[in-house]
């Protein structure tokens, strides 16, 4: 990554930027695959319960419409 940085014209690295791509490359611990598991499962709960919100208030609008269209 660094020699592609040079090769874009970028002379200098930063240390920092050296540190987290150097970090990337260092296998993850169990408590971090854990953590980074754990993080997912609740942002797939985020959005399913999002979908759900969304499409219950799909149906009322459609309830709402069906209810004004309808004359026996």
């Amino acid at each position: 990554m660094v020699n592609l940085c040079h090769r874009a014209g970028f002379d200098e690295v930063d240390d920092d930027v050296q540190d987290l791509l150097e970090s990337h490359a260092e296998p993850l611990s169990n408590n971090e695959l854990k953590e980074l598991d754990k993080a997912s499962q609740e942002a797939e709960t985020r959005k399913k319960n999002l979908c759900v919100a969304w499409t219950s208030r799909l149906l009322e609008n459609v309830s709402v419409v069906l209810k004004k269209l309808w004359k026996p």
